[in-house]
């Protein structure tokens, strides 16, 4: 009962195959708050996240990500960004981290 919940029912059609498969949407996705990137958890590396555009994920999975409620977070790439940014800060400032 809780999972039904948590997750929204859909189905979208396989790239490689006629046949609709199901696909089950996560309500809370996960998208990076300064690029826009989403985190597409299906058909990664276990372990990997894959992160791609709002665009690329609607083709992928037939849902757009609109639609569905966002978690902010940052992906990889920005993520080092804005850590890099942090460590300069404090750098210059002479404050610990």
């Amino acid at each position: 009962m809780f999972l039904e919940k948590l997750f929204t029912k859909t189905t979208r059609e396989a790239p490689s195959a006629p046949v609709r498969e199901p696909f089950i949407a996560p309500t809370l996705l996960p998208a990076c708050c300064a690029c826009g990137l989403v985190q597409d958890k299906a058909g990664a590396t276990p372990g990997l996240k894959r992160w791609v555009t709002q665009r690329a994920y609607r083709e992928t999975h037939g849902v757009n990500p609109a639609e569905l409620a966002l978690t902010h977070t940052y992906c990889p790439t920005c993520l080092a960004k804005v850590q890099e940014t942090v460590r300069q800060f404090f750098q210059k400032t002479g404050s610990a981290a």
